[in-house]
């Protein structure tokens, strides 16, 4: 599965090479390889010095991006996709190495860009279709030998459906598909912007059987509210200039970056936008004039309408010409980027018409009733051109240079694209989290976002319930002002896109807040002795000490709100610990779950405002484990901890759980070495050590290995703070339950117990007491913590391949014996875990058919991040439902199953209750008032 997807990955890269980023910005040294003009022999010793150069930088470019089996292989898709620049003989046979009399060099380049709209619009063809007046994804094996003679994606005959969806998955996480619906309604004959109504972004996976399924109803119980949106959006709000101030200047581009000058193409891009789109509008015909012809042609080239448009700005003029001229790939200064848009602004955009959300619609106003991006409008708009002009030679130079600029917009919008949505390339939340932070940095401090945000949501319009996590301020005015912005929000879209005023039964989407608190790390320089109750700053000589307080602090915050304003009840339904596995143990946070799940906290019914007496609803956990790992082991460890010392219940959930599901003789072949810090390693060989001693139907053998590793690692870390004999491991395992305990209390506790250490209340002996203390006191201690933390290197033999197998497999059974949920992401897990394919994801272990011995796992499905994975809910479950198709389980089965996975997920949702929509509408509006009543107070 990872060859082929490897493969999707190359054809895609070399396919898309000369737009799909800047690294060709401006065509320079492509049209270099198609200057056949010059005659003789120098001429073409300067064509084949330019292939040359041509062909090392786009080997440099598919090597940092994809996995070929060698050059050759590059050079050969090249030669499919783009004969013309492989030899002079293919250029000559396409047609580009002999230009007509009297047309000379924009003929070349004009079928430069129809071989680029040739290629997008074979994707389109094999890609997309349309049902029921959606947009759809082409699921049936393509013909492409048959009736339909491709000449590049010839190689989609060989991919029967369900690989068809992985070069789907492949290609919309590579570049925005939006361009390519736009060609593929231009070759349907759908020139009418109005079809574009109620398309956004998100093209519906689903066959039709299953579509009919999920209009039932589905939940969303994973998502980030800060990443709870789309590249369209993200791209409109670039567009317009409505980020915060500094978001491009802080951007940080990754080592896949064609370009660090990301203010300069950002502002590059906005300029080209704005004048095609310009442009675009004076070229049609009025709609007013009965005068105008039946078939108007568009004349007046691009270049000429700069320069008759901007006579009276010739520095304005002067900078558009050499942007639009120019065949290389530089950038203008910043401030000179910044005047031009202003002025243009200024000339042609009537500030009170100017539309707060795109200029798009300012400039095409007649199609802001239609429900749609600005950019589907400009897309659909230049394609249109495209339409009007191409079969006419006269206006060759017309689509040279409109064509030259847009594919200068395509490009760069293409590169922001791969810096915001991540690839399959490599896994780990470290990776994630920076285009994490590129995406959501752009549009999270505005203070519409979340009637944006909600709104995108809702495009999905099987959408019943929404859990929304965000994270929890310090301070408890703020916690209620963001609720406050999020309920009004909510309301509002109800009010202004449901009706809900004229009917107050009408289906829409229910919402929920989890609050997650986010895993920080700690710094080693700690000293236990240092601690003094009575002064907090001296939390700090406790490992993660501090961190613990300030978690309770926040989780105390959250349920004084509750408790300050019961209404809220209602909406606050769950609390979870999110972000980077690696960076906070699950030690710091079981107080804080404990403290969270104290029932002095809850009631058993509230009053609204109008005296009205309703049920309560608690709070529901959720924690994310398993996910990311070093060692498998690590993993699951994590998980099992989250469960025992979180205290959770039926009911609850853990997000991601990926460490459930990997195919551990798989992953011990790509990992025969790990490389992981010290204590950590201790901690899994401990935990391991505890469930074997308890637990009859594990390897018992292992228990020697445990035991010898164990001592090794003991002694490595405390040899010379315990006496000879004392390391024992029922000792050491005391230790690690120890501190799951609170810090704070911990430190407590040891300064006050100095002497009377004969015999606790357990029973164990003074010296064994001596030894827990010490233990425990070092893992606050600087030499221990640097010692914790020292990489090594750990060998996946026999025995651990064994422990990680018994490990996975009890775990598995207690999970589904609990009646623990556990959240999937399909397209999130493949990214950033230890995950093959969306059709390799941990679902087809945890749940199955074939799991006879064991119940299946409760499961919800979810989509995590839609904005990084460029995904929805409705088609996670998609992804599934073809993983299934592809292991052989037949449609009516994957149908039931998606069903039970479909109710699984509203049924697990953590925002519980049976209401009509009507009582549902008041109870919002009770909460929102009790919410000013409070803030205001």
């Amino acid at each position: 599965m990872r060859q082929m997807l490897d493969k999707i990955n190359l054809l895609i890269n070399v396919s898309l090479f000369p737009f799909q980023n800047l690294r060709f910005f401006g065509q320079h040294e492509i049209l270099q390889v198609l200057e056949y003009e010059g005659a003789g022999e120098e001429a073409k010793e300067k064509r084949k010095q330019a292939r040359k150069q041509m062909q090392r930088k786009l080997h440099d470019e598919i090597l940092r991006k994809a996995k070929p089996n060698s050059l050759d292989e590059i050079n050969l898709m090249l030669q499919k996709f783009y004969p013309m620049l492989c030899s002079e003989r293919d250029a000559q046979r396409h047609g580009f190495a002999h230009n007509p009399v009297g047309t000379g060099q924009p003929h070349i380049e004009k079928k430069l860009y129809q071989h680029y709209f040739q290629v997008m619009d074979e994707y389109s063809e094999a890609l997309i279709s349309y049902r029921d007046g959606d947009v759809i994804f082409k699921y049936w094996k393509n013909d492409a030998n048959g009736h339909k003679r491709w000449r590049f994606i010839d190689f989609m005959d060989q991919y029967k459906d369900q690989d068809k969806v992985h070069f789907f998955h492949a290609i919309s996480r590579f570049i925005p598909l939006d361009l390519i619906v736009a060609l593929h309604h231009s070759k349907n004959n759908i020139h009418d912007p109005v079809q574009l109504h109620e398309f956004y972004q998100h093209i519906n996976l689903a066959d039709a059987p299953l579509d009919d399924l999920l209009r039932r109803g589905v939940a969303e119980n994973h998502i980030h509210a800060s990443a709870a949106f789309n590249f369209s959006i993200l791209w409109q709000m670039v567009m317009n200039n409505l980020c915060p101030p500094d978001y491009l200047k802080k951007f940080e581009p990754n080592h896949l970056a064609a370009s660090l000058e990301v203010q300069e193409y950002i502002l590059t891009a906005r300029l080209l936008r704005l004048v095609l789109a310009l442009y675009l509008k004076d070229q049609e015909p009025s709609l007013t004039d009965p005068t105008s012809s039946p078939n108007p042609q568009p004349r007046t080239p691009l270049f000429e309408w700069l320069k008759s448009n901007f006579e009276e700005d010739s520095e304005t003029q002067k900078l558009l010409l050499d942007l639009v001229r120019s065949q290389d790939n530089l950038f203008a200064p910043l401030e000179k980027l910044k005047e031009a848009l202003d002025r243009i602004q200024i000339y042609f955009i009537n500030e009170e018409e100017k539309s707060s959300i795109d200029f798009v619609n300012t400039i095409f106003p007649e199609h802001r009733h239609i429900k749609t991006y600005g950019e589907n409008i400009f897309l659909h708009k230049a394609i249109s051109y495209k339409r009007q002009i191409e079969g006419d030679s006269k206006l060759d130079p017309n689509f040279e240079q409109f064509f030259r600029v847009f594919f200068k917009y395509i490009s760069i919008k293409n590169e922001f694209y791969q810096q915001v949505t991540q690839p399959t390339i490599m896994h780990g939340l470290d990776f994630f989290r920076g285009y994490f932070d590129r995406s959501t940095e752009g549009i999270w401090d505005k203070e519409d976002y979340f009637t944006m945000m909600l709104r995108t949501l809702f495009q999905n319009r099987y959408l019943r319930k929404i859990e929304l996590r965000i994270s929890i301020k310090n301070d408890e005015a703020l916690n209620r002002r963001k609720l406050l912005q999020i309920l009004e929000s909510y309301q509002q879209i109800l009010k202004e896109d449901y009706k809900v005023e004229e009917d107050p039964n009408v289906e829409f989407p229910l919402i929920g807040i989890v609050y997650h608190l986010i895993k920080r790390p700690d710094d080693m320089e700690k000293d236990i002795s240092l601690y003094d109750e009575e002064r907090d700053h001296t939390l700090k000589g406790l490992h993660f000490g501090e961190h613990q307080e300030q978690y309770i602090k926040q989780v105390k915050m959250i349920q004084q709100l509750r408790k300050n304003v019961p209404m809220v009840m209602n909406f606050i339904v769950g609390l979870d610990a999110a972000s980077l596995e690696n960076n906070t143990p699950v030690q710091v946070f079981a107080p804080v779950f404990e403290e969270a799940r104290d029932s002095q906290y809850d009631s058993l019914r509230i009053i609204d405002p109008e005296g009205n007496i309703l049920p309560s609803q608690s709070l529901f956990f959720t924690f994310h484990a398993g996910e990311e790992f070093r060692h498998l082991n690590s993993g699951l460890r994590r998980m099992d901890e989250v469960i025992d010392y979180c205290k959770l219940h039926a009911g609850d959930r853990i997000g991601h759980g990926i460490a459930l599901g990997v195919d551990i003789e798989e992953w011990v072949r790509r990992n025969p070495l790990v490389i992981i810090p010290r204590g950590e390693y201790l901690d899994n060989l401990l935990w391991t050590w505890g469930v074997c001693s308890r637990t009859t139907k594990l390897h018992t053998e292992t228990l020697v290995y445990l035991e010898r590793r164990i001592d090794e690692m003991a002694r490595s870390l405390f040899d010379d703070l315990i006496p000879e004999g004392g390391l024992r491991v029922p000792t050491l395992y005391e230790v690690y339950k120890r501190r799951f305990k609170r810090v704070a209390f911990e430190a407590k506790i040891l300064n006050n117990q100095k002497l009377d250490r004969k015999i606790d209340e357990g029973g164990m002996k003074e010296d064994a007491r001596k030894s827990v203390d010490r233990l425990y006191e070092s893992y606050h201690q600087e030499d221990t913590l640097r010692k914790l933390n020292e990489p090594i290197y750990v060998m996946m033999n026999e025995n651990e391949q064994v422990i990680a197998a018994d490990m996975q497999n009890y775990l598995i059974h207690k999970i589904s014996s609990i009646g623990i949920v556990i959240e999937v992401n399909p397209s999130s897990n493949e990214a950033i875990g230890e995950i093959d394919s969306m059709f390799g994801n941990q679902l087809f272990k945890i749940q199955s058919a074939g799991n006879r011995d064991l119940s299946n796992i409760l499961v919800n499905v979810n989509s995590d991040d839609p904005m990084v994975f460029n995904t929805n809910v409705s088609n996670e479950l998609v992804y599934i439902y073809y993983g299934m198709l592809e292991q052989g389980i037949g449609r009516e089965a994957a149908l039931d199953w998606i069903e039970k996975l479909r109710k699984s997920g509203m049924d697990t949702s953590f925002i519980r209750g049976i209401r009509s929509r009507k009582e549902y509408l008041r109870i919002l509006k009770m909460t929102i008032l009790a919410l000013k009543d409070s803030y205001y107070c």
